[in-house]
């Protein structure tokens, strides 16, 4: 389901946003590269982390704007820390960046909060032993997940930019595609003038697929 996810996505979200998203990702990333240079380890590895979250937030909301969408800085609960988010359309965007070697990060309050928008797409039955999600949300929430390098490799630009559609347990993905590929999608758009029906076909197929 996959293509329909993508689909879906281009359907409501304009096309320069994600391009945008990326370039100033990016970018941001090049920036946190220099600032964190001028320190030494073991500071360097730390400034590094936070360099690269601080300028990405950043990043993503000046795609927002530029884009001519809502890009916030929302505090987080409890008070102490901000996160981005961009809303499109119904499709909420959280940014998160991940390891090399693992794509799925650590389940934060907030990113919990934009992945249960997620909870009708699902079977009621997805992970018998978590916590039921209530389902009277709707939307998507989606994620634009920066792939950190590898240790050994250059450190001034991601692996990859990825577009994550979560479970709503925050377990794994829907969708974990590289953000090239969801540009692709542009082209391919069958239900962009009809949004609604649009999303009733989605969260139909990706519960047919999910429960078999």
């Amino acid at each position: 389901m996959t293509d329909d996810l993508m689909q879906h996505i281009a359907s409501l979200t304009p096309k320069s946003f994600l391009q945008l998203a990326a370039e100033n990702l990016e970018a941001a990333f090049v920036c946190a590269y220099r600032e964190a240079s001028s320190y030494d380890h073991p500071e360097y590895r730390r400034m590094q982390g936070q360099a690269r979250h601080y300028r990405q937030n950043e990043a993503l909301r000046a795609a927002a704007h530029q884009a001519g969408l809502c890009g916030l800085a929302t505090q987080t609960d409890p008070k102490g820390e901000f996160y981005t988010l961009v809303s499109a359309q119904g499709i909420v965007y959280g940014r998160i960046s991940v390891n090399f070697t693992n794509k799925v990060p650590r389940a934060a309050k907030h990113r919990r909060a934009i992945a249960a928008l997620n909870s009708r797409l699902e079977p009621v039955n997805l992970d018998l032993f978590s916590t039921p999600v209530s389902h009277d949300t709707e939307g998507l929430g989606v994620f634009l997940v920066t792939v950190n390098p590898h240790e050994r490799a250059p450190q001034d630009m991601p692996a990859g930019i990825r577009i994550g559609v979560p479970y709503s347990n925050f377990r794994g993905w829907h969708m974990f595609e590289p953000i090239e590929s969801v540009m692709a999608a542009y082209s391919v758009i069958t239900d962009a003038a009809v949004p609604d029906r649009a999303l009733v076909t989605l969260k139909k197929r990706l519960k047919d697929a999910e429960a078999g």
